[in-house]
């Protein structure tokens, strides 16, 4: 009777290669990340982009939220009609005044969805599909896949840059109209982006080789999660400007 002889490791792979191959051949790295996780480089890398773009892309982003917060002060009924300047001005000093404690708060909170997000698919693949994995695991091939994300960044943020616009559409967004940017339609249609589902497809493939589901299973997990978050998003950005 033979002894099964035991699964050769993965080569090693630097941090290079793994952030090359999440685009080239996305299964080397995940094959990788299975055997020896790293949650660490992607946190790493999302937070220099973040914090890059925001320098880049500081005066654009207020120069929009002042608009925005202008045409919101316009409309209101609950702001007497002599008053609106003087709230104008008083909102953005605000505005400029607390930036970086804002931007400090944006870069939290996605920080806590990537985190919050490998909770999801870890729960989703051991408890209810009956898979496993550490949450470890799941947070390294996450996080990897999220490069599809940072590549779209490094692609959006130098047209925002030379159109000074925050609006730039690779999806569903382009048929939104440009005064709904702030609407809900627009915050629905925009999920639905050639980035997005490309990112959605690469963890289809590492959440598959993780838990070692099929690859239909493993999208129905990816994609039904994905679609959760959609509607939050929308119905929040609903809720946002019923209140606002």
């Amino acid at each position: 009777m033979e002894t099964p002889t035991a699964p050769t490791p993965p080569a090693e792979m630097n941090v290079f290669s793994r952030i090359v191959n999440v685009f080239l051949s996305p299964s080397e790295t995940f094959n990788y990340l299975m055997t020896k996780p790293d949650w660490i480089t992607p946190v790493i890398v999302m937070i220099i982009l973040f914090l890059g773009s925001g320098i880049l892309l500081k005066d654009i982003i207020q120069a929009e939220q002042i608009k925005a917060m202008r045409v919101q002060i316009m409309k209101s009924d609950r702001v007497p009609d002599n008053q609106k300047e003087q709230v104008i001005e008083q909102q953005t000093q605000m505005m400029k005044s607390f930036w970086a404690v804002g931007y400090v708060i944006g870069l939290v909170a996605i920080l806590i969805m990537y985190f919050i997000g490998a909770v999801f698919l870890m729960v989703g693949g051991n408890n209810v599909l009956g898979g496993k994995a550490t949450y470890i695991q799941v947070l390294s091939i996450f996080g990897y896949s999220l490069m599809i994300d940072i590549l779209a960044t490094l692609v959006k943020v130098p047209i925002m840059f030379v159109n000074s616009t925050m609006r730039v559409d690779t999806g569903l967004g382009l048929f939104a109209a440009a005064d709904q940017t702030r609407s809900a339609l627009y915050a629905f249609l925009s999920k639905f982006d050639l980035f997005t589902f490309w990112q959605l497809a690469v963890l289809v493939i590492g959440i598959s080789m993780l838990f070692k589901f099929s690859k239909g299973k493993s999208a129905g997990l990816v994609f039904g999660l994905w679609l959760v978050w959609v509607l939050l998003g929308t119905g929040l950005t609903a809720l946002g400007l019923n209140f606002g």
